[in-house]
């Protein structure tokens, strides 16, 4: 894999993923630590004593090693969230979320993408959103990727990705969220989302059977 593949497609969408696994990953760690008042005393105490000495290196280097470790985070934290296929982003309570990149089935293409297959009638996407909300307890939205998921296993959205259709509902002018949180049988999990309510008002359009497994 080339290097400057990871860096494709950078966007906010991208690094909000990849910000978001990367402090999952710390937080468990960063919760084991402990200080008690004792300890955070001693600290302060030594602090202020060495701070003669520490005032002119930390002065001099700090905001140069402040700015490089921002640099850096920003880096991976696109990497990992162009990088994290559907189901690998792990959330806080450890179920399968989906990331906004999928770069699975980009490979062995040569570097060009599959051909997308035309998009589904307005009313018929809209009606598949609502199929979908209708799989978690709350009802009110629908995980693009689950979107996604449900309409190629009844043979729409080909050669289609996540950004894909988010670019589709974008140029209806539907709003998306976020990370959104919906509950699936008493697992959570947070992903980009389209609300029921932001749906604009159709036709009823029609949910095809399923053809196939989804990939």
């Amino acid at each position: 894999m080339k290097p400057h593949r990871y860096l494709e497609g950078i966007s906010l969408t991208a690094f909000g993923a990849g910000n978001r696994r990367m402090i999952r990953a710390v937080r468990p760690h960063a919760g084991k630590v402990r200080l008690t008042r004792q300890q955070l005393g001693g600290g302060l105490a030594l602090l202020a004593f060495f701070s003669p000495v520490l005032a002119r290196p930390v002065a001099r280097y700090a905001p140069t090693a402040i700015t490089v470790a921002l640099v850096l985070w920003v880096v991976v934290a696109v990497v990992v969230g162009n990088t994290a296929s559907p189901g690998t982003e792990s959330g806080a309570d450890g179920e399968a979320l989906a990331g906004t990149w999928a770069e699975a089935g980009r490979d062995g293409c040569d570097g060009q993408d599959d051909e997308l297959q035309d998009a589904p009638a307005d009313a018929d996407l809209y009606a598949l959103i609502r199929y979908v909300a209708g799989m978690s307890d709350q009802g009110t939205a629908a995980h693009l990727s689950h979107v996604l998921e449900e309409g190629q296993a009844r043979g729409l959205f080909g050669g289609w990705k996540i950004p894909d259709l988010r670019a589709r509902l974008e140029g209806l002018g539907v709003a998306l969220v976020e990370g959104k949180k919906l509950t699936f049988n008493g697992r959570q999990r947070n992903r980009l989302a389209v609300l029921l309510e932001a749906l604009p008002e159709s036709a009823p359009g029609t949910v095809p059977a399923v053809l196939h497994k989804a990939a």
